[in-house]
């Protein structure tokens, strides 16, 4: 009789086990077409960039993605190492449950996490930008978690479409992360394509300044999407060419533009101090990607590279890279600048000892670097080029109805002012 009875429970368990998979199943976040799903005029994001015939003013933020409740409340350790656990009752519970509907919406490929805090920093960006008049809005990337689910998108959209006009109101420039997947040919191009008319290359010229956007993603391939040999010649395309003959694209656009200012935007940082100082030297992400780096802030030096705007750092961080040119005795300097505190969950500031290591490191690499500041918060950069100054505001955005804004810092660059040489 109880053989017969754990006999019925097993398969009454089996049965519901069966059912909870196939609902998840069901429900999940599949790869797809956004345009296959959506009406265009829901997804399509206006291209209203007209030539801009003076020097702009625009915002730069990024990575405002969603996260992942598993990631951010479970399985973070100091979320367990604290005194509530000792004092309040069933305090566990709430982070087991946590871990459960988390883990849930991880195998149903649905983010849940962060939606107070990217529209805290939506809000904030879209009331500057409306305050200010500004000419655009530069996004560093990772828009969506994961760019080949159409609902991931749709999520992007109706915070910053729907619910703020964000995307309609302002030309919404974009630089392509790794979340985006635009490496993937399959879902993630044609669904990023359908929704920014965009290329993932392209230039913006103004009187005293030029602003290039880039896809590093053909560098840091972090899902391997490419073969290593394709990635090497895109490189060579889109970068720097061995061939002198036929310079990469980068390469040619820097050289025949004469601007006082020149910026450029790409998604991974080229030089950071976070979780992710280790991309550039991963072999899994993408081959001799260590002397990718050096040749690209060679060239950033040369071709008077003053400013990079870059994502990807779930922070703030400044640093500038100095070193001197051949036969010059002035300090070429380019500041690279993160900004990727746009509602994703910020990321912790990096240990004294991480630090030191991460210096020593670019030593080893000769790059001659300075961190500034790196700063744990949610953040955007308020950008003004004029004829003689290219200023930066740094703010964070606090969620504080007192103070809902700090200043964290004001970046001015100059013009470089050659001195000659002496005989």
């Amino acid at each position: 009789m109880v053989h017969k009875y754990k006999t019925v429970i097993g398969r009454v368990l089996a049965i519901l086990l069966f059912l909870g998979a196939l609902t998840i199943w069901a429900s999940c976040a599949r790869k797809g077409l956004v345009a296959e799903k959506y009406p265009a005029e829901f997804y399509n994001v206006p291209k209203l960039l007209l030539p801009v015939e003076r020097n702009p003013k625009f915002i730069v933020y990024g990575d405002n993605r969603p996260g992942w409740r598993f990631l951010e409340k479970f399985a973070k350790k100091k979320n367990w190492v604290t005194w509530k656990m000792l004092i309040f009752p069933f305090y566990e519970l709430y982070w087991l449950g946590n871990g459960f509907v988390g883990g849930v919406n991880w195998l149903r490929h649905t983010p849940d996490y962060g939606i107070r805090e990217r529209r805290m920093v939506r809000d904030a960006v879209y009331a500057e930008a409306h305050g200010t008049q500004v000419d655009f809005l530069l996004n560093t990337g990772d828009m969506p978690t994961d760019g080949r689910r159409p609902s991931h998108w749709e999520t992007f959209l109706r915070e910053n479409k729907v619910e703020r006009p964000l995307l309609v109101d302002f030309p919404y420039l974009v630089v392509s992360g790794n979340h985006e997947r635009t490496n993937d040919l399959e879902h993630g191009l044609p669904n990023y394509q359908a929704i920014f008319d965009y290329p993932l290359f392209y230039v913006l010229d103004f009187p005293d300044a030029v602003l290039f956007v880039v896809d590093s993603n053909v560098i840091i391939d972090q899902y391997q999407f490419i073969d290593g040999d394709v990635q090497e010649k895109l490189f060579q395309k889109w970068f720097i060419s061995d061939d002198t003959e036929q310079p990469g694209w980068l390469e040619r656009e820097l050289a025949v533009r004469h601007k006082t200012f020149k910026m450029v935007a790409l998604h991974h940082p080229p030089i950071s101090f976070g979780k992710h100082h280790g991309n550039w030297t991963n072999p899994a992400f993408g081959k001799n990607n260590s002397q990718k780096r050096r040749q690209l802030i060679k060239l950033f030096q040369e071709q008077d590279v003053q400013v990079v705007f870059c994502g990807h750092e779930h922070l703030y961080e400044h640093s500038i890279v100095t070193a001197h040119s051949n036969g010059d005795t002035n300090q070429s300097a380019v500041h690279f600048i993160i900004s990727g505190g746009g509602g994703a969950p910020v990321r912790d500031a990096t240990d004294a000892k991480k630090l030191s290591k991460f210096k020593a490191n670019y030593r080893r690499e000769e790059i001659d670097v300075r961190l500034i500041k790196q700063e744990t918060v949610y953040n955007y950069c308020r950008v003004k080029v004029e004829p003689n100054e290219l200023t930066t505001e740094v703010f964070e955005v606090t969620g504080d109805s007192a103070q809902p804004l700090k200043l964290i810092e004001t970046i001015l660059v100059k013009p470089k002012i050659f001195t000659p040489l002496k005989n």
